[in-house]
């Protein structure tokens, strides 16, 4: 480089500044070390794509719920008895009157019921299907769309492997002719797509046999203002409800269901919800890998910067050269990444639409990802540089210094580096006080990830301390680890820029696998069997807290497949009359119900399990089994409580203390609501409220028996519901999205550990060129090099353990039924492959090396 003369005025320092850029920006090797802006822009648009993707637009949610129409009101409190066939001509006739000529009504019954065991209830909608209202939701594969009364189209027939020109029982004893199937791009439940006048057609005598049985209304229009068209909706409901003798109240539970397609009610977009697998790794990121480059460059900035400086360039002048150079190449690699991003995430676009079959978002604003990105690289640089040319060339310790490293790895500092070290001590107290009061507040997945933010912030603005610390705690057990360490702390800010970027990607792809592992996990253990296994219960089709219809219990008796199996009733201390007065009884502070059964055996069979000496004692003697994992249930010892009797929110009186022991119980779906067990007997003697009879339980059922008792309940016309059979819950799945998430984190954190492994590699290739100038054998550079990889990956996982684990447990506190769980199976796999990733990207740097220098 050619020696300026003299340092130019202030109107020409930045021709000098654009032109040492230039001549700066030709080396290879900081081109090189812009690798890890690259993978940054390449994840941040690449899953930009993606949760487009899986996010449904405002027009594609109106295409989805209300089809062609500009509109749709209903009424969720009204429900058409089967066999009505007064209201929709009644509401077809109004809306007909209030000027609106393109309107269709539709009928939604949820608890169409399947003759399938285990007994499955399906949603069927009645419509004209013929005239295409949903275009872009339903796809007719085979037949013909429903036009007559009884004729169906089943959607996702797989799910029942019926086809065109088959029957389909349901509700007992009803015939639907399946004229056709289709495809539902929304969903992969199967419905039911019934022709006009089905509903009507239906027997009015089902309603005994399914009291929940009915369908409600729902008005589809286009080309009117909504005013006119609520009105004749409500009005049409006030005349029904009139004749079935209700109150007509409903105007305003009308109005507030209007949907409208111009409102344009967009899905919550992923990238809003998954703040911790986007947003902030999107800024953080991109963020980590420019400081990368400047601190990949840092010793050679720092000598580039010094030579130019005794040649009479001013050091802010010089420095504004670096880091323009800097910049440029960064801003080239980011612009490379997020047009390979583009093409990978319209690659991963294609790929998630063949696998989902479901519509796919439309991906607008690609702009904005890409100019926060430029903006952020640009912003960083400039701090960087700033930082750059204050810093001063004794900043750095000298390698061969005997303590080096030893007191924060550097000697006496600047007053501006002093004050820059307090600021950001001062920001890390900040941010963990912010950490501590946004934890209190933590109540949903989505503000435990915005906590994972905070707390990425807060560790960041460590890092030097922990670097620090490391040193300190870094065994010299030999020549090499020494040379290692004391490397280290001579290139410290190399170091300390690796260490923070790979502390936020173990952070934000830990965390997220944990999150997501902890949602499965909370998933599962809330979704629970009816019974256990080998169990039967007979209850009311709406609630197992009644007993069975006596046409229920005449069905399951007549089958023969219950007789002598052990059977009890599983009361609970829980009335409610004609009046819908409730009476009950719980421990003081818990709203929970107590269930009875006629005698200890009668509770072993019930919860699966003996009663040891102690229980069975308690419950014989006029006591109380309270579940194990009740609040404030009994921990060893003789413990007594009462009880208070209630009528609804009035204490009438309370039981003498009654002694109680703890009970394990399997999770199911009787136990939900209640907290233990009593003898009937002993309800009756403390005069508890008790039904005239509950359900009744049967164990000892084999499967097969317990399928056909629900089918004999099925054919005799009545809720197969009521027959209460084991059905192993299905586990939990996640969405799309967050799977997407997880393993993009992942293959972030691999690609990264191999760029930034290799790239301080290249940095110290002077270096490991002396070593082996000096004779030490090549064995000991890869030591050295694997050593300060491991240092580095192993720090950088504990913090980020710190990051992934803090929101985790905090949201599994916090919010009640979260269940903590660690996946480290995965956990362990992820940090074997990232250290599986650095030993092979050390050794392969190193033979290149070596290559080169036998060349």
């Amino acid at each position: 480089m050619t020696a300026p003369q003299a340092e130019p005025t202030s109107t020409g320092r930045p021709a000098l500044a654009f032109r040492l850029a230039r001549r700066l920006s030709r080396s290879r090797e900081l081109v090189r070390s812009t690798t890890m802006v690259y993978v940054a822009a390449l994840f941040v648009m690449a899953m930009f794509i993606v949760l487009k993707t899986l996010s449904l637009s405002g027009a594609q949610v109106a295409d989805r719920d209300i089809g062609r129409f500009d509109a749709s009101v209903g009424y969720g409190s009204i429900q058409l008895p089967p066999g009505d066939d007064a209201f929709v001509p009644d509401l077809t006739e109004r809306v007909r009157a209030a000027g609106v000529t393109d309107a269709m009504v539709m009928l939604s019954a949820s608890d169409v019921q399947l003759d399938i065991t285990p007994v499955r209830n399906v949603t069927m909608l009645e419509t004209d299907w013929a005239s295409g209202p949903y275009p872009r939701r339903y796809d007719l594969q085979a037949g013909r769309w429903p036009s007559r009364p009884g004729e169906v189209v089943v959607t996702e027939a797989q799910d029942t492997r019926v086809a065109p020109g088959e029957v389909l029982t349901v509700l007992g004893d009803v015939r639907l002719k399946v004229v056709g199937t289709a495809d539902d791009r929304n969903a992969d439940t199967t419905n039911l797509l019934a022709g006009p006048g089905t509903w009507a057609t239906l027997a009015t005598d089902l309603a005994k046999g399914f009291p929940a049985l009915g369908a409600q209304p729902i008005l589809l229009w286009s080309g009117s203002a909504p005013r006119p068209v609520i009105s004749a909706f409500t009005s049409a409901i006030g005349s029904w409800e009139k004749e079935q003798g209700k109150k007509a109240d409903g105007a305003a539970a009308v109005a507030d269901t209007l949907s409208l397609r111009s409102d344009d009610r967009a899905e919550g977009f992923w990238i809003e919800k998954t703040p911790a697998g986007y947003t902030i790794p999107a800024l953080v990121v991109p963020l980590g890998a420019v400081l990368l480059v400047f601190g990949l460059n840092d010793r050679r900035f720092r000598r580039t910067l010094d030579y130019l400086v005794s040649l009479g360039v001013s050091r802010p002048t010089a420095a504004a050269g670096l880091t323009l150079a800097a910049l440029f190449w960064s801003l080239v690699a980011a612009a490379v990444g997020a047009v390979t991003g583009l093409a990978v995430g319209a690659g991963a676009r294609l790929l998630i639409s063949h696998l989902r079959q479901r519509p796919a978002g439309p991906v607008d604003g690609l702009l904005d990802p890409v100019l926060r990105l430029l903006v952020l690289i640009t912003l960083t640089s400039l701090v960087a540089g700033l930082a750059l040319g204050r810093a001063r060339r004794d900043d750095v310790p000298s390698p061969g210094h005997a303590d080096a490293g030893r007191d924060s790895a550097g000697t006496s500092a600047s007053k501006a580096a002093r004050r820059i070290r307090d600021g950001r001590q001062l920001l890390a107290v900040a941010a963990w006080c912010a950490a501590a009061v946004y934890s209190v507040r933590v109540d949903s997945p989505a503000m435990a990830m915005t906590l994972a933010g905070i707390v990425t912030i807060a560790v960041l603005l460590v890092v030097p301390e922990a670097f620090a610390l490391t040193l300190r705690l870094l065994p010299e057990r030999g020549p090499r680890t020494r040379l290692a360490r004391r490397q280290l702390a001579a290139d410290s800010r190399r170091a300390r820029a690796a260490l923070a970027v790979l502390t936020v990607l173990f952070g934000a792809s830990l965390g997220f696998l944990a999150l997501l592992d902890t949602l499965l996990r909370t998933a599962d253990t809330q979704s629970h069997p009816d019974v256990l296994p080998g169990q039967v219960m007979l209850t009311d089709s709406g609630s197992d807290r009644f007993g069975p219809s006596s046409a229920v219990l005449r069905a399951a008796e007549a089958t023969g497949a219950l007789d002598g199996r052990p059977r009890f009733e599983l009361s609970p201390v829980y009335t409610m009359d004609s009046g819908d007065i409730i009476r009950s009884a719980t421990r003081p502070g818990s709203d929970t119900l107590f269930l009875t059964v006629g005698s200890p055996s009668d509770a072993e069979r019930l919860i699966g399990r003996a009663l040891d000496r102690d229980q069975a004692t308690t419950l014989s003697e006029g006591g109380l089994l309270i579940w194990a994992d009740a609040p404030g249930a009994p921990e060893g010892g003789a413990t007594r409580t009462d009880l208070i009797v209630r009528q609804d929110d009035k204490i009438l009186w309370r039981t003498p203390e009654l002694p109680t022991a703890a009970v394990e119980a399997p999770p199911t779906h009787w136990r939900a609501g209640s907290d233990g067990i009593m003898l009937r007997s002993t309800a009756r003697d403390l005069r508890l409220p008790l039904p005239d009879h509950g359900p009744v339980m049967f164990t000892g059922v084999a499967d097969t028996d317990a399928e056909a008792v629900q089918k004999a309940v099925i054919a005799s016309g009545n809720d197969a519901r009521a027959v209460r059979m084991y059905v192993a819950p299905p586990p939990a799945i996640p969405p799309a999205a967050l799977v997407a998430t997880a393993v993009a984190l992942v293959l972030l954190v691999l690609a990264t550990v191999l760029a930034s492994v290799r790239g301080q590699i290249r940095t110290l290739r002077g270096y490991l060129a002396g070593l082996t100038a000096l004779g030490l054998p090549p064995a000991w550079t890869r030591h050295i090099l694997l050593y300060q990889q491991g240092a580095l990956i192993a720090v950088s996982t504990l913090l980020g353990l710190v990051i992934a684990l803090l929101p985790t447990v905090i949201i599994a506190t916090q919010i009640s039924g979260f269940v903590l769980s660690v996946p480290w199976v995965q956990l362990g796999t992820l940090l074997a492959a990232t250290y599986l990733a650095a030993i092979l990207a050390t050794a392969r740097s190193v033979l290149l090396l070596r290559a080169r220098k036998t060349g």
